[in-house]
């Protein structure tokens, strides 16, 4: 499908000196980086979205069946890095949402609420037609075709290969999330079930959890997570920040036991841990970037978990709900791996070694990693055009996206998001990607493109 402003008037009369630039993947990712696109590239150019699925959804890279709150508060959701208050704004400015707004009744503010997916995704979606519509020098086309691969063209920019084609683009935009799941999520009987398995010790795992028990789905849940922890609470105030006499240390069993000291502190006088690491997590990109490769695997192998239950929260009520189900019996939480997920249950690997878990439901809510062994990234890396991470998360980027490839020079490749997980500590939430999607626009920006005629794009 391509779509064509009625107004399009493009600077070049010839179509073939127009920037091209493919973005791969439509979930969250995809549809900010081209919001901002639209919203900053100033040239006249040609916009394709690759993606298999058959609909435009701003929030499918972040929505799952039936809609879960999204762990994050409104205030935190604007697609505008500079009007904080947008998403609030289109908010109270349409009742129909009022219903899917849950307030926590402490901050009592839309600002600290939290919204079904679905919600957000509406938003993203209009907020991007909106910009579309205002680029009447801007072609838009949407290619259903998964794409396989991406090579250095050789006379400058790159091909993309989908749909058993091969077209040429000056700049390309990997956005592809975590990657697809293989196969159903849910595994068994559909309905009320008297047992019920949850994998997942995430945010999307806990609220599937609830909500089974809410809806009667279930009698008893069993959520297994891997390291055994579980996401911890939001509060109605997140203040405080790492206070020290001394700048943060640059290694990580220092910094974290800063972060150990300021939670103790801010517990102390009541302002509660989560300022403490809001704060932490503006200075975590530097501390990162200073740290050795044992360092970064060290983390991965005995931080990560516990790190990421403290930033990806539960909202209060949530939170609350969860601790009662589980004091309650209702919810059983379990240690361990899922070595493999049969119709009838799960078998487990825990420290007491295998165990076979029966439940006439399984439900895997698992974050997956980036398929690094997909055609797509395998090309990527054998060409030289990519390197994965160390960590083995996704691939080596900087802080706008760029692809870092071992090269001085760049090549027009970006990998957005959860893709630079290895590089970029948070850059699957949502404040950072906007952010992100906004700096590799800008830096698209004062690129000099080459148009597919070989001519200078704009």
């Amino acid at each position: 499908m391509t779509l064509v402003p009625s107004h399009f008037a493009p600077q070049s009369k010839e179509t073939g000196a127009l920037a091209r630039i493919a973005v791969v993947g439509r979930g969250f990712t995809g549809m900010m980086t081209a919001i901002a696109l639209l919203k900053t590239f100033d040239r006249p150019f040609h916009l394709v979205l690759h993606d298999p699925y058959p609909r435009i959804d701003g929030g499918e890279g972040l929505a799952q069946a039936a809609s879960p709150l999204l762990n994050s508060r409104v205030r935190d959701l604007s697609i505008d890095p500079v009007l904080r208050d947008d998403f609030r704004a289109w908010l109270e400015a349409d009742d129909r949402w009022n219903e899917g707004v849950q307030t926590d009744a402490a901050a009592g503010a839309v600002d600290h609420a939290f919204v079904p997916r679905e919600i957000f995704s509406a938003y993203v979606y209009q907020r991007f037609a909106e910009a579309l519509r205002g680029r009447t020098d801007v072609i838009m086309q949407i290619s259903a075709d998964s794409v396989t691969a991406v090579e250095r063209h050789p006379q400058g920019g790159l091909n993309v290969f989908s749909g058993g084609e091969r077209a040429r683009f000056d700049a390309v935009f990997l956005a592809t999330g975590y990657g697809l799941r293989d196969g159903r999520e849910d595994a068994g009987t559909q309905g009320a079930a008297a047992e019920a398995i949850v994998i997942g010790g995430g945010v999307h795992a806990v609220d599937r959890a609830l909500r089974l028990l809410a809806s009667g789905g279930a009698a008893h849940v069993t959520l297994i997570s891997a390291s055994g922890f579980l996401p911890q609470p939001h509060t109605a105030a997140a203040v405080g920040t790492v206070v020290s006499d001394r700048p943060l240390p640059n290694t990580l069993r220092g910094a974290f036991r800063s972060l150990r000291e300021a939670a103790n502190r801010a517990a102390t006088d009541g302002s509660g841990w989560q300022g403490i690491m809001n704060d932490f997590r503006q200075r975590a990109g530097d501390l990162w970037r200073g740290l050795t490769p044992e360092e970064r695997r060290r983390f991965k192998r005995h931080v990560k978990p516990i790190y990421d239950s403290h930033r990806n929260r539960l909202p209060p009520a949530q939170y609350a709900r969860l601790r009662e189900a589980i004091a309650s019996g209702a919810i059983t939480v379990r240690k361990g791996k899922v070595e493999r997920i049969a119709t009838n249950g799960v078998l487990l690997s825990t420290a007491g070694g295998l165990q076979v878990l029966a439940a006439e439901q399984t439900i895997d809510c698992r974050i997956r990693s980036a398929d690094l062994d997909s055609p797509l990234f395998r090309a990527l890396f054998s060409s030289g055009l990519a390197q994965r991470d160390e960590l083995d998360l996704g691939v080596f980027v900087d802080c706008s996206g760029r692809v870092v490839n071992g090269k001085d020079c760049f090549e027009g490749l970006f990998a957005m998001g959860p893709l630079g997980l290895g590089s970029l500590p948070d850059i699957d939430l949502v404040p950072q990607i906007v952010t992100q999607a906004y700096a590799a626009a800008s830096a698209l920006a004062e690129h000099e493109l080459i148009g597919v005629d070989g001519v200078r794009a704009g």
